[in-house]
């Protein structure tokens, strides 16, 4: 107990001379913890290298859990990584070099209690600094973005997305997934090792950029976490990247957006394109303004090591420019924030970034993204819908996993061929559309993509 007192009055002492560090401890403490918390962390320490969070598993444990999912035994030999949302152990199976990465044990519910704490900081917080916060918008915004990235087969859908699209890439390296031993709560994906951004001293090579704008222009999808913890270069000189629960299917409507401000085309329609509604917000009539703040560091000039690029903002627009948040669609904010911690890990490093000479190969390609974001599968009897599932476009390739087996059974009886329809929607660029309607036992069925 004594103790206990004597390390609270020194850091009373501590955090009334210097102030810094107090910010420093509790940025840590929240880095220590798991879930919402541990992202808060992570977004004020904003990028700086800070210690790896604490284990809620040890490798028994994990073990256990795998071999009650499975049953069949595994060896850990290691813990790579934790995380806020779950640990990776490196080991083997079957013979196989694997990583293993599990969710922390009730970290749902551990989530959902958080939630309701974070909203109220940040009603209070909106207060003493003068913008509104909208509690019910981010209540939803936070439901949905923790029930994603605390699903883990959905992490697989696209890691194996991302695997397929780079795997003729000789410069980027994607880890496959193991689908048979993997499920919501746990991802069994083959150990690629590699040194991580963040212990890197000097990086000598782009690629990272390379695969954050081909990921988006060509193929519609967005890795929206690529902090210096989840990439690194593999001894061949590889981009290795990691952890793609953060990942989402970006609109072509957005990505034409994008694009438009980049480009400096027309930036009233480029932020509307975008997913920003400035007509409700002080920028309205500073469009032009904001567009060069925001976008002309990505293509029209060299961005230097010494670039803050939040001061700026914050020295050319004030405290308005936080207001932007809550116009904003989520999905624009987690691309903005993945590119600027890659931009961050290269400017702490005192490397100069040839962004603009980067860039200019994507804006001038075809860009093919997905047009169709999600499949939607409705079930009804009666003129009533007893069954309605929305689920991300990375689950077409598993369409015949998902149908009953009464259905699946009259979809072979009428002729259908899902991987010709799955072909042909690829084909189509994701174009909207019905994949297959039928009536089983009294119930109609209804697939259709939009």
């Amino acid at each position: 107990m004594f103790f206990k007192f004597l390390r609270i009055a020194f850091l009373r002492v501590k955090y009334r001379y210097l102030p810094n560090s107090a910010q420093q401890f509790w940025q840590q403490e929240l880095l220590n913890s798991q879930g919402i918390s541990a992202k808060l962390g992570q977004i004020f320490s904003q990028g700086k290298q800070t210690r790896l969070p604490k284990a809620s598993l040890g490798q028994a444990a994990a073990s256990q859990l795998f071999e009650k999912n499975f049953n069949l035994p595994i060896t850990l030999t290691g813990q790579v990584q934790a995380a806020s949302i779950g640990q990776v152990f490196e080991g083997y199976l079957e013979n196989k070099h694997i990583a293993l990465k599990i969710l922390h044990p009730h970290i749902k519910d551990t989530i959902l209690k958080e939630i309701d704490n974070i909203l109220l900081l940040g009603k209070y917080y909106g207060k003493i600094k003068g913008f509104e916060f909208n509690e019910k918008v981010f209540k939803i915004f936070l439901k949905e973005v923790f029930e994603q990235e605390t699903d883990l087969e959905r992490e697989a859908d696209f890691q194996d997305k991302f695997c397929r699209s780079f795997s003729d890439d000789k410069n980027i390296r994607i880890p496959s997934t193991t689908r048979i031993f993997s499920n919501k709560v746990i991802l069994t994906q083959e150990y690629v090792p590699s040194k991580l951004a963040r212990d890197l001293t000097h990086i000598n090579n782009f690629y990272v950029f390379d695969f954050f704008f081909s990921s988006l222009f060509k193929y519609g999808i967005l890795h929206g976490d690529l902090n210096d913890r989840n990439w690194g270069m593999n001894e061949l000189g590889q981009v290795v990247i990691y952890d793609f629960g953060c990942s989402h299917i970006i609109s072509e409507r957005r990505i034409s957006g994008f694009i438009k401000l980049i480009k400096n085309e027309s930036a009233i329609d480029g932020f509307k394109e975008f997913g920003v509604r400035l007509e409700s917000t002080l920028f309205k009539g500073r469009e032009q303004e904001l567009r060069d703040a925001l976008f002309s560091p990505l293509l029209d000039q060299e961005i230097a090591e010494d670039l803050n690029f939040s001061e700026k903002l914050k020295s050319q627009f004030g405290e308005d420019i936080k207001k932007l948040r809550e116009y904003t669609d989520p999905w624009v904010l987690l691309l903005m924030r993945s590119l600027f911690s890659l931009i961050r890990v290269y400017q702490d490093r005192g490397i100069h970034i040839p962004l603009n000479e980067l860039l200019k190969p994507y804006l001038i390609s075809k860009v093919d993204p997905m047009q169709a974001t999600q499949i939607y599968i409705q079930v009804m009897e009666a003129n009533s819908e007893v069954v309605s599932l929305r689920l991300p476009m990375t689950a077409l390739e598993n369409l015949s996993d998902l149908m009953p087996e009464k259905v699946s059974q009259k979809i072979h009886e009428q002729g259908l061929d899902l991987d010709k329809i799955c072909q042909n929607v690829i084909a189509s660029g994701f174009r909207p559309q019905d994949l297959f309607k039928m009536n089983v036992n009294e119930r109609s069925y209804r697939v259709w993509i939009e």
